[in-house]
C-alpha cells in the first residue's frame, strides 16, 4: 500500500509540472544578418547553464515560451551572432531585438539593457575588426569595452545591487577581474578593494549567485598569492623521477620561475620558448631555478610535450588539479616570480618577466 502511494504521489507531481503553463514569453523580433530560417534559439540559466527554453526562427523572428517560479538571468543564444543576457521572470512578455541588441519589457530587463547594448556593440565590433585583420579598429573598439566595464557596468550594479542584474553585473566585473589576475596585484589595484568592500555588503541575491561567489573565491586565492605574500606549497609529480615531490622542495632557498603550462596550449609553448629557455641558459649558474608545473593535462602528452619543446629544467605534473585553485587561476600560462625566501614577487609575462628575474638576481 504505501509503494502505490508513492508511485501514485510521483504520478501526479509528474501531471503537474507537465500541466504547467507558460507564464514567460520571449518575442525574438529581428536576428542577426544570414541567421537561416530553422536556427533553434535557446534559452538557458546563466548560472548553470541548463536548457529551460527553445524557440525557431522562422522569417527572421523566433518565440520563446516556458514556465518559471523564480526570477534568473537566462543565456539566448544560437548562432555566434547571438549570445545575449535576459532577465527571465513570472508573467514576463519581452521583446528581444538580437540584431541590435535591444531588450524590453520589464524594469529589469530596462536595467539589463544599459549594459546589454552598449557591451555587445562594442563586442561585436572588435571581433568585425579583429577577423578583418584591422588591428587599430579592433583595438579602439577593445579600449571601448574595457571603458564601458571601468565606468558604466560599475553604475548599472549600484543601481541594481539588490536584484539579479545587480548579481549579473557584480558577476562580469569580479570575473573580468580573476581573468587579468588584477587580485595577484591588490596592494595597488582600488578597483578589486571597491569590489570587494560592495560584495563584503551585498544583498544576499548578490552574494549567493554562483558564478560571483566562484569569482570571489578565485580572488582571495589570488590575493593568497600576491606579492610580498609567501607562495603556498602544493604536490607534482617530477616527471624525470616519477616521484611524488613538493614545490617547496624543489625552489627551496632560490630565486624561481614557477610556469603553469599544458601540452595544448600555444602560448604556453612559446612562452617557454621565448622567454624561459633563454633565463633557463643563461641565469641557471647563477641559481635561477625554473619548475614547469602541468595543469589539466594527461602524463603522455604532458611527457610528449616535454621532449619536443626540448625543456632543460624540471617539471612536475599536478594530477591532482589543486594548484590552479591554490593559485586563483582559470586560464594559462601563468608564471610566477618567487624570491629566494619564498616571497612572491608577482605574476608576470614576456619582457616583464626577464627584467624581474634579472632585478631579483642582483637584489641577491
Amino acid at each position: 500500500m504505501k509503494k502505490a502511494t508513492i508511485i501514485l504521489t510521483c504520478v501526479l507531481a509528474t501531471v503537474t509540472v507537465a500541466a504547467q503553463k507558460p507564464n514567460f514569453t520571449i518575442n525574438g523580433i529581428s536576428v542577426p544578418k544570414h541567421t537561416k530560417n530553422g536556427t533553434i534559439i535557446r534559452l538557458s540559466d546563466e548560472q548553470t547553464m541548463d536548457s529551460v527554453a527553445s524557440g525557431v526562427v522562422r522569417k527572421g523572428k523566433f518565440t520563446i515560451e516556458g514556465y518559471t517560479d523564480t526570477v534568473f538571468v537566462g543565456w539566448i543564444s544560437g548562432t555566434n551572432n547571438i549570445r545575449l543576457p535576459i532577465v527571465v521572470e513570472p508573467g514576463m512578455n519581452a521583446t528581444l531585438d538580437a540584431r541590435n541588441y535591444i531588450i524590453e519589457g520589464t524594469p529589469l530587463n530596462d536595467q539589463m539593457n544599459r549594459f546589454v547594448h552598449g557591451y555587445q556593440y562594442y563586442r561585436h565590433m572588435r571581433d568585425h575588426y579583429y577577423y578583418s585583420f584591422n588591428s587599430k579598429m579592433c583595438d579602439l573598439y577593445q579600449d571601448s569595452m574595457n571603458y564601458f566595464n571601468r565606468s558604466v557596468a560599475w553604475q548599472i550594479l549600484d543601481d541594481n545591487a539588490g536584484n539579479v542584474v545587480g548579481a549579473y553585473m557584480m558577476s562580469n566585473i569580479m570575473g573580468l577581474m580573476v581573468e587579468r589576475g588584477d587580485y595577484y596585484h591588490d596592494a595597488i589595484n582600488s578597483m578589486c578593494r571597491r569590489a570587494d568592500s560592495i560584495y563584503a555588503t551585498a544583498s544576499p541575491v548578490v552574494r549567493n549567485y554562483l558564478s560571483v561567489r566562484k569569482a570571489y573565491e578565485r580572488g582571495k586565492h589570488q590575493k593568497s598569492v600576491a606579492k610580498g605574500n609567501r607562495f603556498v606549497d602544493f604536490n607534482g609529480i617530477d616527471r624525470a623521477t616519477h616521484e611524488t615531490v613538493s614545490l617547496s622542495q624543489l625552489i627551496a632557498g632560490h630565486v624561481a620561475i614557477v610556469d603553469f603550462w599544458a601540452s595544448w596550449c600555444g602560448p604556453c609553448r612559446q612562452e617557454i620558448k621565448q622567454y624561459l629557455k633563454p633565463l633557463y641558459e643563461k641565469y641557471a649558474d647563477s641559481g635561477l631555478v625554473i619548475v614547469g608545473v602541468g595543469v589539466w593535462d594527461s602524463e603522455d602528452e604532458f611527457d610528449d610535450a616535454i621532449k619536443k619543446v626540448d625543456i632543460p629544467y624540471t617539471q612536475i605534473i599536478d594530477l591532482a588539479k589543486a594548484s590552479p585553485t591554490l593559485y586563483g587561476f582559470t586560464s594559462i600560462p601563468q608564471v610566477f616570480l618567487i624570491d629566494s625566501d619564498g616571497t612572491m614577487l608577482g605574476n608576470f609575462r614576456g619582457e616583464g618577466l626577464v627584467r624581474e628575474v634579472e632585478k631579483a638576481l642582483q637584489e641577491k
